[in-house]
């Protein structure tokens, strides 16, 4: 009877894993040849920008819709049907021969996303809460290496179908089909215990919009994402201002993601019997600080700094993640937080890359632009002072019960 029951554990995994995989890919893919698409329909730099920006912006405005739906379908079949949104939109990229199309597609996957993210946080919680840190860790390397390996491949794709960068964009659908096909035994498994245990009891999908340490996630998490994605997007660009080729630059671009990568698998693992998740923010904080400081006196390689910064942005994407499981008893209450953190927090994630693009044009150079990314590592530091242990998270869990009763 345990032998099937570690197999299917394993296979959850693995399941978890291949999904993940979905949920940057059709992002970052994007990027790379996002100059062959302004080219070929002719899209201003502003419209061309949204095909990043949207999605992102669409990960936090659509969040909220996942308890809802999640109560309607159930955690596992929502999951599935967030990532056919996901792979149908990426699919549609192939015949997207004009922007509207093209942008569509963006806001489609964006909000699939929305949906996914914060059910996995659920569906975490409801499978593996004594590893929830070690599995968050699986999620986030899920998601690194779907969006390296589509970054990475999308342009010699593009070369081996004669030039097409629909076909380079639509084929990272297959992420989606595959992942469907391995998410079916788990659909089957939660429906065969819905018929045992009875008909799902659906509440009222309440997001904790009046906890205020529900808030406090919500800006650590909106904080640490806009420094996430301020690296990615202005990393190269400052380090050809510095001097170095745009070779250079896109090697140090690359040098950030795969150390961002590791370390978000790492860290987790690291930190799953750890009580105390401040030390370990305020590290990760302190490492992209003194990348950054690196970079703005360009005394050191710029090499050195992605490095870390990759693994200040490595530790707290995950830790970001963890905590909403911490402060929650249920996988419905995991996804309700992690719904409204990720509402609020993509928002404010999408807001900081074009702050710092403004900063630059403000003062035609990147130094006053990386300043506040400073100034945001900090902040990150000083609100993990606030950040709870797993051990007074259960005590808050406790006498909200008691007072409820």
């Amino acid at each position: 009877m345990e032998k099937p029951r570690n197999i299917y554990m394993i296979w959850s995994i693995f399941a978890l894993f291949i999904i993940s995989m979905n949920l940057r890919a059709s992002i970052t893919s994007i990027s790379p040849v996002l100059k062959n698409i302004q080219a070929d329909l002719q899209m201003s730099s502003v419209s061309v920008s949204l095909l990043t920006a949207l999605p992102v912006f669409c990960m936090g405005i659509f969040a909220p819709l996942a308890g809802k739906l999640s109560g309607r379908w159930g955690i596992e079949l929502t999951i599935a049907l967030s990532v056919l949104l996901i792979g149908v939109s990426t699919a549609l990229r192939f015949v997207a021969t004009f922007p509207f199309l093209l942008l569509m597609t963006a806001g489609f996957t964006g909000i699939g996303i929305a949906i996914a993210g914060p059910l996995i946080s659920g569906y975490i919680k409801k499978h593996f809460a004594k590893y929830s840190s070690s599995m968050i860790g699986v999620y986030s390397a899920g998601m690194g290496i779907g969006a390296s390996l589509s970054a990475g491949l999308v342009v010699p794709v593009m070369h081996s179908f004669h030039n097409s960068w629909n076909a380079a964009l639509a084929i990272w659908a297959l992420f989606a089909v595959i992942g469907i096909i391995v998410w079916m035994p788990i659909i089957k498994k939660s429906n065969q215990k819905k018929k045992v245990v009875g008909k799902f009891v659906d509440q009222k999908s309440q997001l904790p919009w009046r906890n205020r340490y529900a808030w406090l996630l919500m800006i650590i998490f909106g904080l640490q994402s806009g420094m996430y994605y301020s690296f990615a997007t202005w990393l190269a660009p400052k380090v050809q201002e510095i001097g170095f080729s745009d070779a250079y630059a896109a090697t140090t671009t690359t040098v950030f993601s795969i150390i961002q990568m590791i370390f978000s698998f790492i860290i987790p693992i690291l930190i799953n019997n750890s009580l105390n998740r401040k030390p370990w923010i305020i590290l990760s904080a302190l490492s992209s600080f003194i990348g950054i400081i690196m970079l703005m006196t360009g005394s050191i390689s710029p090499i050195i700094s992605a490095i870390l910064t990759g693994i200040g942005a490595g530790g707290l994407f995950p830790l970001a993640m963890i905590l909403p499981l911490d402060a929650t008893t249920t996988p419905r209450e995991a996804s309700q937080w992690t719904a409204m953190i990720q509402f609020g927090g993509y928002i404010i994630s999408g807001v900081v890359p074009i702050l710092v693009g403004a900063a630059k044009d403000i003062t035609n150079t990147y130094n006053i632009a990386f300043f506040s990314l400073l100034f945001i590592s900090v902040a990150l530091m000083l609100l993990s002072l606030k950040v709870r242990t797993k051990k007074e998270s259960n005590l808050h869990l406790n006498d909200a019960k008691i007072s409820s009763m």
